[in-house]
């Protein structure tokens, strides 16, 4: 027979509480977290510089002191002012590698931004007939992993295309509809750029991702994965972006990275999310991209504590994807401040603050309990 004991039921209530309040200091080293932080170098170039706990110090080694263990870095083919060439991404590589850092490559396939509003070609591959913008996208693909892994620096991740809801390499790849023919185009351009990867990636085995703007709109990415795989698409595992601001409320997103994992049986991460910790006179001077009360949440003010919780509650929900398939986070641009004059619209999201402080939020993404 089971006797009560009053002793007993203390020390396990009191270790309850305690695992409760250290649960982001718990982050399993298999949890990946970070940020998107390829605007480093056009930052520092512009004399900007970074703290954290009052003491300034490489952006880098802030980040393995605060726990993170992941970056991403978007790589355009021919930019304007040369920010996130290929040559950036191979230098930021070997940075993020000696703070052992594990690497995430975000092809766009374009000279600049590659969204679900804009899917550009590359101007060196405009006139290029299918078949060759096919071998184009093999070449490129192969040509900037190949380089990664004989510098020592392998991405551990590589997204073939940034938030192709409506596909990629406009207007050869783009799709609509649930035409298996008019899906083909798009499966051929991506099935290129993972054979790519895998012929590229030496002894390591790199992970391939399909990466979808909708975090928040079940039915879209429903949507997609069903004509893709069913045109036979084989890739490793689906990134979302979720921004409150456009997608919804954290339910909402909740609802939906649950059914993902379950329904194709597949690891899922958050790759681009922001928050601002800031709505102020600023805002209305600068014209912030995310400056609207739309993408404030009830509970979560636009303040750095806020930001915090926010941050701290996606997490949770991220770690709690049914199957353990929810893996990491990613934060889009925490290190995009405006230094002097380089100004830009997201310093309010970033997870510095406007003299290049790190916020709460910056901890808290390492995995440390989050700021009471």
């Amino acid at each position: 027979m089971l006797i009560f004991n009053p002793f007993r039921a203390f020390i396990i209530a009191v270790i309850s509480v305690l695992l409760s309040s250290s649960a982001f200091s718990q982050l399993p080293s298999s949890f990946l977290r970070g940020g998107d932080v390829s605007e480093i170098p056009e930052v520092e170039a512009a004399g900007g510089h970074y703290s954290y706990h009052g003491k300034q110090d490489d952006p880098f080694v802030i980040m393995r002191n605060a726990g993170w263990n992941f970056v991403r870095f978007r790589i355009w083919n021919n930019p304007k002012g040369g920010w996130c060439d290929k040559e950036h991404t191979l230098a930021m590589a070997k940075r993020a590698s000696e703070q052992r850092l594990k690497i995430s490559l975000d092809f766009h396939y374009s000279d600049w931004w590659a969204d679900p509003g804009k899917q550009n070609k590359p101007a060196a591959w405009k006139n290029l007939p299918y078949d060759q913008l096919k071998q184009a996208v093999y070449d490129y693909t192969k040509d900037v992993v190949s380089a990664m892994v004989a510098q020592g620096t392998p991405p551990y991740m590589v997204q073939v295309g940034n938030e192709i809801i409506g596909g990629m390499l406009w207007p050869d790849g783009r799709v609509s509809g649930n035409d298996p023919e008019k899906w083909k185009p798009l499966i051929g351009l991506l099935d290129a750029g993972f054979r790519a990867v895998h012929d590229a990636q030496g002894s390591k085995r790199i992970v391939t991702m399909i990466h979808l703007d909708r975090g928040g709109d079940n039915k879209a990415a429903v949507w997609w994965f069903d004509n893709a795989i069913k045109g036979g698409l084989k890739f490793d595992t689906i990134g979302l972006s979720y921004y409150p601001n456009w997608h919804g409320n954290l339910e909402t997103m909740q609802a939906n990275i649950n059914d993902l994992a379950n329904r194709y049986r597949k690891d899922i991460y958050i790759v681009e999310t922001g928050y601002p910790w800031a709505m102020d006179e600023r805002t209305k001077q600068m014209q912030h991209v995310i400056g609207s009360p739309r993408g404030i949440l009830a509970g979560y003010p636009a303040t750095p504590e806020g930001q915090d919780q926010f941050l701290a509650k996606l997490i949770d929900i991220i770690r709690h994807v049914p199957h353990g398939r929810g893996k990491g986070l990613l934060y889009w641009a925490p290190t995009w401040i405006s230094p002097g004059k380089k100004a830009t619209t997201y310093d309010n999201v970033a997870l510095f603050n406007y003299e290049g402080e790190a916020l709460p939020s910056f901890d808290t993404l390492g995995g440390k309990p989050p700021a009471k």
